[in-house]
């Protein structure tokens, strides 16, 4: 079942990926994006469209597509389809050297916690609201521990919300996520904008996406 036939009531839909790593080392900035849609058939079009007319073939028989992997002309492709495309986009930049190291120590609840800043940037006006993102964990407890934290932080909000947690390289919309992830890392961790500035008006939380400031 794709993501367009879970019904009438599921009136939005959010994509998470993230670009960098939580260690103390390494990149000044950690990126999380999510990507907000009531269409989600047309973002998944962006990449099967790719696949199907702009690849050759030994790459197109790959399982996934990624922005990192990918060349010039793709990575502005996608981009551009994502600027014309029925969505939003909202993004926390991470300033590494600020977070406390006891926060550090316990990357997946410092992760989950990033998340669920992210995610108050949404709202659902009561209608339910699929939470779709990158499968991080392959530890069932793990796993478990992220949805029952963001589904009682949305919760509280009154957000009716199912999260799912899969592959992305069995989702064309989260392999769309990870371009648009890369493209604000690109920006922020090695001073290019070329391919954030494709995206920058699709960006509703510009004003506030850098945490901790």
């Amino acid at each position: 079942m794709q993501w367009w036939e879970l019904g009438e009531k599921v009136r939005q839909y959010v994509f998470i990926d993230e670009s960098g790593d939580l260690g103390r080392h390494g990149s000044k900035y950690f990126i999380i994006a999510a990507l907000l849609t009531r269409n989600p058939i047309q973002i998944h079009r962006i990449i099967k469209r790719i696949r199907q007319r702009r690849l050759k073939k030994t790459i197109r028989e790959k399982p996934e597509i990624k922005a990192n992997n990918s060349n010039d002309r793709i990575k502005t492709l996608v981009l551009t389809k994502v600027s014309k495309a029925d969505c939003s986009i909202i993004a926390l930049v991470v300033r590494k050297d600020r977070i406390f190291d006891r926060l550090m120590g316990v990357q997946n609840r410092l992760y989950n916690y990033l998340c669920s800043i992210l995610l108050e940037n949404i709202s659902s006006n009561g209608e339910r609201v699929i939470v779709v993102i990158d499968k991080k964990y392959t530890n069932r407890l793990l796993m478990e521990d992220f949805d029952g934290y963001i589904g009682r932080k949305l919760a509280f909000r009154n957000i009716n919300a199912i999260i799912s947690q899969i592959p992305s390289h069995t989702s064309n919309e989260l392999q769309v996520v990870d371009f648009v992830a890369w493209a604000i890392n690109r920006k922020y961790n090695l001073d290019d904008s070329r391919y954030y500035d494709i995206i920058k008006d699709k960006i509703s939380n510009r004003d506030s996406m850098i945490w901790p400031r």
